[in-house]
């Protein structure tokens, strides 16, 4: 059997943070692992900014469920199921993904 593992936010789908500092127009939610390289730390610094701003989970999911799969992301997927099993791995929580998995026609994550 051949595996192909894929990321989620940035490959397939737009990052869900930037999307949210777009909808918000909070800018710290523009920093990813590419400026905070330890993952703690930077989620320490988004949930303080939810805590401060009154943001809850379903502000964060109303925002996801408004992105879209990027062009060809999910005829992608579904190509490379014809010869591979594939896994998609991620640090997104997979609840607030949901809407995101639905739209790619729900791969293994």
């Amino acid at each position: 059997m051949r595996i192909v593992c894929l990321d989620l936010e940035g490959v397939l789908v737009p990052e869900i943070w930037v999307a949210l500092a777009h909808r918000t127009q909070i800018k710290d939610f523009l920093l990813t692992t590419r400026d905070i390289k330890d993952y703690d730390e930077l989620m320490s610094l988004r949930l303080k900014i939810l805590k401060k701003e009154g943001l809850t989970i379903e502000d964060i999911y109303n925002s996801v469920k408004t992105l879209d799969p990027f062009d060809g992301a999910k005829s992608f997927l579904h190509k490379l199921t014809e010869d591979y099993q594939v896994i998609i791995l991620s640090d997104t929580f997979y609840e607030i993904a949901q809407p995101l998995f639905q739209k790619l026609g729900f791969p293994n994550v």
